[in-house]
């Protein structure tokens, strides 16, 4: 049964990996060995799609490619495997990529809990991961996210990819006993980032993890966020800061960090933090736990969502309540 609050949604991303990775592992893919790879999907089930092509970028064997537009990208065919996820497998765009697949001769595979998206999988004879119910779709990253590093490892097309995730669960479990023990620090955060504009910023799979990280403050805490990536902020974006401070918008930065980053690219990241800091009231760089980078960029996954949490009861909202979005689904196109 799924945890009946945001935080221990969150909290449960361990668990959820393993639980992931198992169904991957009992839905009968074939080793497919596709061309290219396109990963559809929106919303809470785009962020495991976007976040496995950053962190095993460095072991794809073949182009694996996140898709969120509402047309598939022209170079789809019969020697391209798309994955379409949708959690809820009610996602209208996700259903409609799947269609589009279909009439491209493409090979397919569903990730969800059930749903539309189940039953076309079904109807087509195609292959279906079907991961546990009950999560909100933004609380499930760790379920899809191991559905999905299974499937791309099971096709050839990211090799040894399960394995890697699969050791890197014990040291997530450690993060999370960490936040449980700690909680000031988060929350200390969470006060920090209240009422401000939040930017999320980070280098190599870091970048992806900001998007993810701005999209739990939007869905978590009702608030503006943005993300942007190292280098190219500091090829535009650092000028944009002069404005902040111009007008005086209460923004604040989060910088994604790791150990091992390249000397050039730590020292870059150094200097844009010293010139952003002088910008904004509020900067801060947060450091992953782990012995690898996958291990230390999925210990700040885990902390960002927690701290969006914490920032949801700051800003006085329920981090559960999509009223809004589930409105917006819901209204007739004019």
């Amino acid at each position: 049964m799924a945890p009946e609050t945001m935080l221990e949604q969150a909290l449960d991303f361990p668990r959820q990996l393993a639980s992931g990775l198992a169904a991957a592992a009992t839905a009968g893919i074939a080793a497919s060995r596709p061309q290219a790879v396109a990963l559809c999907g929106l919303g809470g089930s785009a962020a495991g799609g976007r976040l496995l092509a950053a962190l095993f970028a460095d072991q794809l064997a073949i182009p694996v490619v996140a898709v969120d537009t509402t047309s598939l990208p022209g170079w789809i065919g019969t020697d391209t495997l798309v994955v379409c996820t949708s959690y809820s497998g009610a996602t209208a765009e996700t259903l409609d990529w799947w269609d589009q697949a279909g009439r491209s001769g493409a090979q397919r595979i569903a990730v969800t809990a059930g749903g539309a998206l189940a039953a076309r999988a079904d109807a087509a004879g195609a292959p279906c991961v079907v991961v546990e119910a009950g999560f909100q779709p933004r609380g499930a990253l760790g379920l899809l996210l191991g559905a999905l590093v299974g499937v791309l490892d099971a096709v050839g097309a990211v090799p040894g990819s399960a394995a890697l995730l699969a050791a890197a669960i014990p040291s997530t479990m450690l993060v999370v006993a960490a936040e449980r023990a700690n909680t000031a620090t988060a929350e200390a955060e969470a006060a920090r980032l209240a009422g401000c504009v939040v930017v999320f910023y980070g280098s190599a799979a870091r970048a992806a993890a900001a998007v993810r990280l701005k999209n739990q403050v939007n869905e978590n805490a009702k608030a503006t966020a943005f993300a942007g990536a190292l280098p190219e902020m500091a090829h535009n974006e650092v000028l944009g800061w002069l404005g902040s401070k111009r007008h005086d918008v209460p923004a604040a930065a989060v910088f994604l960090r790791d150990k091992d980053e390249p000397s050039a690219a730590a020292d870059l990241h150094g200097r844009i933090v010293e010139l952003v800091a002088g910008d904004c009231p509020t900067v801060l760089e947060w450091h992953g736990q782990g012995d690898s980078e996958l291990e230390r960029t999925l210990a700040l996954l885990i902390h960002g969502d927690v701290v969006s949490c914490y920032l949801a009861e700051c800003e006085g909202v329920e981090a559960l309540d999509i009223a809004r979005l589930t409105g917006l689904k819901a209204a007739p196109a004019e």
